[in-house]
């Protein structure tokens, strides 16, 4: 595909995968919208990808907050006239005991990993019905078709996502507008720096550009759904054939500790608060991209 003479908006694009998508688009002649939360990093972003030559429309700010989602569309129309492609990256880990888990960790997580790319469609799908056609690419995870070991919040965003794509697909279908999902294995980026208990996983992980190269591949051949790296499609169909037992494993892979239970136990015994008896706070985003599995 020629990209020159196309625009993309890419969200979390300060780091990972996001900042080498970025760097992609714009060798291949793209213009380009990035956001992120963190402005040195983004503005660092920025600088590299203007080296290739063409236009960048760098904008600070978080995911999290109302309106933000139109503004980075109305941004993009404005400067180049256009927009052909969304990428919704941005992404937040959630990898905590459940007995620790607070409104607020749900209400946040949710509202970056799900409620920030439906509301960024929200806002491009008119513009690509005017210009005839667009393509939408949102970052899922592995853990958005299984639920890994302390991760059900995250889970259930990316879930969320995973499902979203998927109507996308259905919903879209004869407009001319393209929409894919890439489930994403363990990327190795910052993310598995922001875990609130160790992570347990201590396998390969893969570089960014193995997401990048997918994402390219699923808009140039209009794929639907992606996994990187490919044999976790495997994990897949285990958990679709014997459930049980692949529940049984998981458990078994990543255990939660007796005494984290019994403190959890004495603690709603006692009368402790309860983590999910207290009121969201407005959220935060970070910009960090997605690869946690």
């Amino acid at each position: 595909m020629d990209y020159r003479n196309r625009v993309v908006i890419i969200t979390g694009a300060s780091s990972g995968i996001g900042e080498h998508l970025a760097v992609e688009f714009a060798s291949r002649g793209a213009s380009i919208v990035i956001c992120a939360r963190r402005a040195e990093r983004l503005h660092a972003v920025s600088n590299r990808c203007s080296k290739h030559g063409h236009p960048v429309e760098a904008i600070v700010g978080d995911l999290a907050t109302p309106g933000f989602a139109a503004e980075l569309v109305d941004r993009a129309v404005s400067r180049f006239g256009r927009l052909d492609i969304v990428v919704n990256n941005a992404g937040v880990s959630k990898h905590k005991y459940f007995y620790d888990v607070t409104a607020d960790d749900i209400s946040s997580t949710m509202d970056i990993n799900f409620r920030a790319p439906a509301f960024l469609t929200l806002a491009a799908v008119p513009v690509f019905l005017r210009q005839g056609g667009g393509s939408i690419v949102n970052i899922s995870s592995v853990a958005g078709r299984l639920a890994p070991p302390h991760e059900a919040v995250y889970a259930a965003s990316k879930f969320a996502l995973t499902g979203f794509s998927e109507g996308l697909a259905v919903d879209l279908a004869g407009s001319g507008i393209h929409t894919g999902v890439i489930h994403v294995g363990p990327i190795d980026t910052e993310i598995w720096e922001k875990a609130e208990i160790p992570e347990s996983f201590n396998g390969k992980k893969y570089p960014p550009s193995s997401v990048s190269d997918a994402v390219f591949r699923c808009i140039e051949r209009k794929r639907h759904s992606i996994t990187v790296p490919w044999h976790f499609s495997l994990i897949f169909f285990l958990k679709s054939l014997l459930p049980g037992l692949f529940r049984w494993g998981t458990v078994r892979f990543d255990p939660v500790a007796a005494e984290v239970i019994e403190r959890a136990r004495q603690a709603a015994i006692s009368g402790a608060k309860t983590p999910g008896s207290e009121s969201p706070a407005p959220c935060k985003s970070q910009d960090a991209p997605e690869s946690s599995a």
